[in-house]
């Protein structure tokens, strides 16, 4: 390897031109902090990544599971946006409540900013895929869900492409745009929900970033 930064520890930047400053997002969320937020978790990545090779592990993305990967997505990017509308009006903050759901709460809104299960606020789901995306149990609210590019194949492993965000979708979703696939008695597994077209057709429509104008990359699975 050459002396060079290696590939894989480049640090990707979101570019505001590439977001939809048209879209009508809730609680004072704008599209140009929604990509601000982006960036932040590409330079925290890109700060834990270089740390992780110079004491001679692979980077995150290598050393974790997928699933543990976009679970750390997930919550990078719930931190990373409520930092950025913090003092929006009314404002997002993580929800302080342990697995409590959404992920993010309207600022004040409830006792100690923490709900175990609140009408109001953002569920945030990261996934490397394009559509099938699924959660545990069928959902009436806001659900944003970022779409990511996760190079785990190339050899060697130096010239990987860092992990980046595509898409930035946001939509107001109901229990109908959900199908519930639930867990036989026997089953193990956990309950899953689907969403279904009618939601698919709502989140695409509220694409709020799209790197580049780009395609999106991969098809099938479920959320982090």
């Amino acid at each position: 390897m050459s002396s060079a930064s290696p590939r894989y520890l480049d640090r990707p930047q979101a570019d505001t031109h590439d977001a939809d400053a048209t879209f009508s997002l809730p609680y004072g969320m704008t599209a140009d902090g929604t990509v601000a937020g982006i960036n932040e978790i590409y330079a925290y990545l890109h700060a834990l990544n270089r740390a992780s090779i110079d004491h001679g592990y692979p980077r995150l993305v290598d050393l974790m599971q997928p699933a543990g990967f976009s679970g750390l997505l997930s919550q990078l990017l719930a931190h990373a946006i409520a930092r950025q509308f913090a003092n929006a009006a009314p404002g997002l903050v993580v929800n302080q409540f342990p697995n409590g759901w959404p992920d993010l709460v309207p600022r004040a809104l409830y006792a100690t900013d923490a709900i175990q299960h609140g009408d109001e606020g953002v569920e945030v789901k990261v996934s490397r895929f394009q559509t099938s995306w699924q959660g545990h149990n069928p959902e009436r609210g806001w659900i944003m869900i970022a779409q990511v590019s996760v190079d785990r194949e190339t050899q060697p492993v130096y010239d990987r492409v860092p992990t980046t965000f595509e898409r930035l979708m946001l939509a107001r979703l109901e229990l109908g745009d959900w199908t519930f696939a639930g867990r036989g008695s026997r089953s193990r597994r956990t309950p899953t929900a689907s969403i279904n077209q009618t939601g698919r057709e709502k989140l695409l429509r509220g694409i709020v970033y799209r790197r580049g104008g780009a395609p999106p990359v991969s098809s099938g699975g479920s959320l982090g």
